[in-house]
């Protein structure tokens, strides 16, 4: 359980035995930090997100790898908050009890979700005002790394590469999604900062075919609006390498977003 709760917080990088947290947990565990690495990438391989990919771990890995994933189908955030409280407990007494560890390389932290910083940072808001707020970001940093692996780090409208300037999109919107719909990478598309505003207020949305449709009746035509709206209308945005937007997110995106003001 807790190899799963840094599953679903590091960036894949973090996840080898060179990780920070894969260490700490190793030395709670009194385990390899390689071990600890292969449970992450065996748990890995039963994740919906990323199986069509092949990363897959031990064929013949434990039952209980695939068991995690049917006990979080079935309360996500009961299942998650469970793991991360496990989590948190047992890098505590890891930091009790060895010396701090010593960054091997800068791009051993992780930018944003470390698991120290997720779990651990600030002592407010409390009980379960604060776990809510965990699970949020757990789930939020778990879609965007989906994404991320799954567009190849390229705006799908645009193809702009630079991971600072790049939002997981929620097809339908976070709020109106279920636990499991709010990480499902089918519904997501991994967008520039501009993009993802307009289409998360339902200036634009994308059709059937997947191609950009511009919202006629909110978007006045002008020579800036022209260059960066209306100039991606009808063309196709590059799909991701695996999960497929869902046409179910796509109508309720279309009905309930882009067409919500009309009439």
């Amino acid at each position: 359980m807790m190899a799963f709760a840094l599953y679903r917080i590091l960036e894949p990088r973090e996840c080898d035995d060179k990780g920070l947290d894969v260490q700490r947990l190793a030395r709670f565990l009194q385990r390899t930090p390689g071990s600890v690495a292969l449970k992450i990438w065996n748990i890995a391989a039963y994740d919906v997100n990323r199986q069509a990919r092949g990363l897959a771990g031990m064929k013949h890995g434990s039952k209980m790898d695939a068991r995690i994933w049917e006990w979080y189908a079935a309360e996500p955030d009961n299942f998650m908050a469970e793991c991360l409280t496990l989590l948190e407990n047992a890098l505590l007494q890891a930091d009790e009890s060895t010396s701090t560890l010593t960054p091997l390389a800068p791009d051993r932290h992780s930018s944003l979700e470390s698991a120290t910083k997720l779990l651990l940072a600030g002592k407010t808001p409390d009980g379960k005002e604060r776990m809510a707020t965990t699970l949020q970001r757990v789930n939020q940093s778990y879609f965007r790394n989906s994404l991320l692996q799954n567009y190849r780090n390229t705006c799908c409208m645009t193809g702009i590469q630079i991971p600072s300037l790049l939002v997981a999109s929620h097809i339908k919107p976070w709020k109106a999604s279920t636990p499991s719909e709010k990480t499902a990478a089918a519904n997501g598309l991994l967008l520039n900062a501009f993009h993802d505003r307009a289409f998360d207020q339902g200036l634009i949305t994308i059709d059937d075919d997947y191609r950009v449709v511009v919202n006629h009746g909110r978007v006045k035509h002008s020579e800036i609006n022209d260059k960066w709206i209306y100039s991606f209308e009808g063309h196709a945005i590059t799909l991701p390498s695996i999960n497929l937007p869902s046409h179910e997110f796509i109508e309720y995106h279309h009905k309930h977003i882009f067409l919500a003001d009309a009439a």
